[in-house]
């Protein structure tokens, strides 16, 4: 399965208009602002409430988030995707929450160098971030689609085919995302089925175990015990046999 490659550098002009509609005259309380924008977390972390921004303050560390954006961009078009991660990681860390589709994009971008990484886990978590910030941004449901089908298990194909099927009920797809959507319908539910009966087994195998550590004590093992299906109602019973 091909991985998608691309960063993003979406358009976010309306935000900015909605930014400058909102100017206002700098007021007295502008000193509390200057207080109150960087705060600290325990790590040391500077994060920016955008909250009490002016707008040019808040049109300021968008421009110097997207500069780290640019800077890990450039990294990714090398190939160079964990030095890209920690430029994306600063604009997050500049960007004001209240663009928050600005955000979406840094953490779509994340996601997409820890899927060339093979940092699958990583990449679902970055992608659900980026979906929670913007449920419809269509690259990043794809991501995190294709991270969840990699990891492989039960659970996580299962919420890979519901991601597809998602997508595949917008309107609008690149041809590339159609064909993966259109792929994943015709493998996703055999290899869901499959992986449910092979972690049914691991997990019946490892309660066999338990019990037998448990009944060994008292010079028995699970072989002396039979589960029996009831035909009628389809429920077991448990026979004892004696060996």
């Amino acid at each position: 399965m091909a991985i998608i490659t691309e960063t993003d550098n979406d358009d976010i002009q309306v935000q900015e208009k909605q930014i400058r509609s909102e100017k206002s005259p700098i007021t007295e309380s502008t000193v509390e602002i200057e207080a109150k924008k960087e705060e600290e977390d325990e790590d040391g972390d500077v994060f920016y409430e955008s909250v009490d921004y002016t707008p040019e303050d808040l049109e300021r560390l968008i421009s110097e988030a997207r500069e780290y954006k640019k800077k890990g961009n450039e990294y990714f078009a090398h190939g160079n995707f964990e030095k890209a991660i920690p430029e994306y990681e600063q604009a997050l860390t500049v960007c004001p929450l209240a663009v928050p589709k600005e955000r979406a994009i840094y953490f779509g971008n994340i996601a997409a160098c820890h899927l060339k990484l093979e940092h699958y886990k990583e990449a679902r978590d970055m992608a659900s971030s980026a979906l929670e910030l913007d449920p419809k941004y269509t690259k990043v449901l794809l991501r995190r689609a294709q991270a969840n089908e990699k990891l492989s298990t039960y659970t996580s194909l299962s919420e890979a085919l519901k991601d597809y099927d998602t997508l595949n009920e917008q309107g609008g797809l690149d041809p590339y995302t159609r064909r993966e959507c259109a792929r994943a319908k015709q493998r996703l539910p055999s290899m869901i089925k499959e992986q449910m009966e092979k972690e049914k087994e691991e997990m019946m195998g490892k309660l066999k175990d338990l019990g037998n550590t448990l009944l060994g004590k008292f010079g028995l093992s699970t072989d002396n015990f039979q589960l029996q299906q009831d035909p009628n109602s389809g429920g077991y019973n448990v026979n004892f046999v004696n060996k």
